[in-house]
């Protein structure tokens, strides 16, 4: 991360404290998550509480030595990401920007799906019944679900965040050090295969090695909803929110959207929340799979009257001599700490006001089916 004290206007005529550039070689987390499904796994191979190992390493049911409950190389747990690098295999980078995704085996399981949509849309269209789900074939997800996938967004928690609580006299180096967490997480949400989507109520638990702890739950579908808490080590930070899950199709591409603001709660009081870019796939049909983080996120920290802005499209405009994964931003003092302190406060309520409408169309649901 590259940061530069700068004096000097942004586009919005405020005095600009500190540019922030950030580059994906700079950023490399190397802690991984251990899910509560890994734990237990690990805990009954080792110990052989919950079953035992043959020696071929498949895990029998205790008192059956005849069937195999599972195998420890392929269990769900098993095939959670150890490496979180592991991405980067399947990538090259684009000198237009993003990624360019090169896994021929897991586009290949991915051909026909957009055709076998649109063939199930017509036929319901033909019924009457458009109502009725798409189903997508089992071929294009990976063994994990939303909640398992949003989780790699932190990866740089134990590291990020943790050093941003360690730096409450100096709130900019703070906001420095959010932006680069937010920013580089992104890198490893840019997996090709679907994750599933979660059962309602669905939980999720992870814990880094640190001891910061992810509990996750999936609240509702329409849209996908997930509200999660992260809980850095001794109270450090907490990270919290709730997220709706929203795609917009075109004809050759997918927009991902994270709908929602994050807030950090820091150990000294300070609150920082955010907004998150999107992702955005090309080549569905034809051409390159493409991945891109696009858009822009922005960052504000009441308390101490800063507002920061990354800018994810720092290849475009008068910026084409940047390279493709550049991220450019800037963190400028609020005009106003009151419009600050308000906008939070509107974004809280307009939360609020999705849940209770969420509550209420729920409510009414099931008055109707009785």
């Amino acid at each position: 991360m590259a940061t530069q004290v700068a004096h000097e206007s942004s586009g919005n005529g405020s005095l600009v404290l500190s540019n922030v550039s950030l580059h994906i070689d700079s950023l490399v987390p190397r802690s991984s998550l251990t899910s509560s499904e890994d734990l237990k796994v690990t805990a009954a191979i080792a110990t052989g509480t919950d079953g035992c190992t043959n020696p071929s390493g498949t895990l029998m049911r205790q008192g059956s030595q005849q069937r195999p409950l599972l195998s420890a190389q392929d269990s769900w747990a098993q095939l959670q990401l150890k490496d979180r690098m592991q991405w980067m295999e399947t990538f090259k980078p684009n000198k237009r920007g993003g990624l360019v995704f090169q896994d021929r085996e897991v586009l290949k399981k991915q051909q026909g799906v957009f055709k076998e949509v649109m063939l199930q849309v017509g036929s319901q269209l033909l019924s009457g019944k458009l109502g009725v789900r798409i189903s997508l074939p089992i071929r294009i997800f990976e063994p994990r679900t939303l909640l398992e996938r949003v989780a790699d967004g932190w990866s740089y928690a134990p590291t990020l965040l943790k050093k941003a609580a360690l730096s409450g006299a100096d709130p900019l180096s703070r906001l420095k050090l959010v932006m680069a967490f937010v920013a580089g997480g992104l890198h490893f949400c840019v997996g090709q295969l679907k994750p599933f989507n979660p059962i309602l109520g669905e939980t999720y638990e992870a814990t880094y090695p640190d001891g910061t702890q992810i509990f996750m739950e999936h609240v509702g579908h329409h849209p996908v909803t997930s509200a999660f808490s992260v809980m850095g080590p001794k109270g450090l930070y907490q990270l919290s929110g709730m997220l709706e899950f929203e795609a917009v199709t075109s004809r050759n591409s997918i927009v991902n959207r994270q709908v929602g603001t994050v807030a950090i709660t820091f150990q000294d009081g300070a609150v920082v929340t955010y907004t998150m870019p999107e992702i955005k796939m090309s080549g569905l049909l034809f051409g390159d799979r493409v991945v891109e983080i696009v858009g822009s996120s922005r960052f504000e920290d009441a308390t101490n009257h800063l507002v920061g802005e990354l800018n994810f499209d720092a290849n475009n405009g008068f910026l084409k001599k940047s390279q493709g994964d550049d991220i450019k931003g800037h963190i400028y003092p609020a005009k106003n700490g009151d419009s600050v302190l308000a906008q939070t406060e509107k974004l809280r309520l307009e939360e609020l006001q999705r849940v209770d409408l969420k509550l209420r169309e729920g409510a009414s649901a099931s008055h109707t089916n009785l």
